[in-house]
């Protein structure tokens, strides 16, 4: 089995090796990369290992850094000194994890779980990673500074009925139809906005539930949403997002 390590302390990494290599001589370790940077040259020219250990915060940057640029479809096992919080958030989501510091027999359980479960293993959410690694301490969004002509005034987040992104720019609709471009990405949004009340339907837009006012199947097991105000484009929620927009729904 080939496997990569995520690690930019040096001596971490080895110390994972050293005990993948104690549990099984016959892992393979591809490669030892320590940096958001490296590992997206890595993946783009080479074949896809059959695991990867992830370290959370690389030399430069976190892990997200990497998996929002990058489909990366290969089962992942994180390495994490993250609060207890995030690892209830990765055992929800059916994502192991090795907690620092480990040892030996958190590394055979963590592949003992994947070995029994690597046919059905569940992909990283890039969307729970994100608001994982957001600073909480900050917590969200609660206004946006627009701009009206010459002058500066700013809008609730709660009255912000979706973001759209269009022509390289992101758009902000208020329920009263008024529109403003703001300085953000949608993936820099995400992050920030409440998830009781914001949801990521694709790639290019973030809808407040408040917005919504039917939701009817689609083509390509697709989702179809009727908004207000109404959008000039269809709002379709992307086929891998469905299920999580069901789950938020229900909450």
């Amino acid at each position: 089995m080939n496997v990569v390590l995520f690690e930019d302390e040096r001596h971490s990494a080895n110390h994972l090796a050293g005990l993948l290599q104690k549990i099984d001589s016959s892992l393979f370790i591809k490669a030892i990369i320590p940096s958001v940077e490296e590992g997206i040259e890595w993946y783009q020219n080479n074949e896809l290992p059959d695991l990867v250990f992830q370290d959370i915060i690389l030399s430069d940057g976190n892990c997200f850094d990497l998996y929002k640029n990058l489909d990366i479809q290969v089962p992942i096992i994180f390495t994490t000194a993250f609060s207890e919080y995030a690892l209830q958030s990765f055992q929800l989501n059916s994502i192991d994890y090795l907690l620092k510091p480990y040892d030996i027999e958190d590394v055979k359980k963590a592949l003992h779980k994947f070995e029994s479960f690597k046919e059905h293993f569940q992909l990283p959410d890039k969307h729970l990673l994100e608001h994982i690694i957001y600073d909480r301490k900050k917590g969200y969004k609660q206004r946006f500074l627009i701009k009206k002509r010459d002058q500066f005034n700013y809008v609730n987040s709660e009255d912000v009925a979706y973001f759209v992104s269009e022509d390289s720019m992101t758009f902000l609709i208020l329920f009263n139809q008024e529109k403003y471009i703001i300085d953000y990405s949608i993936t820099e949004l995400f992050p920030r906005m409440s998830p009781a009340h914001f949801f990521q339907i694709n790639r290019k837009a973030i809808l407040n539930i408040q917005s919504i006012q039917s939701v009817s199947n689609w083509f390509s097991n697709r989702l179809k949403i009727r908004v207000a105000p109404e959008w000039k484009e269809d709002m379709i929620v992307s086929r891998e997002r469905v299920k999580k927009f069901k789950e938020w729904l229900d909450e």
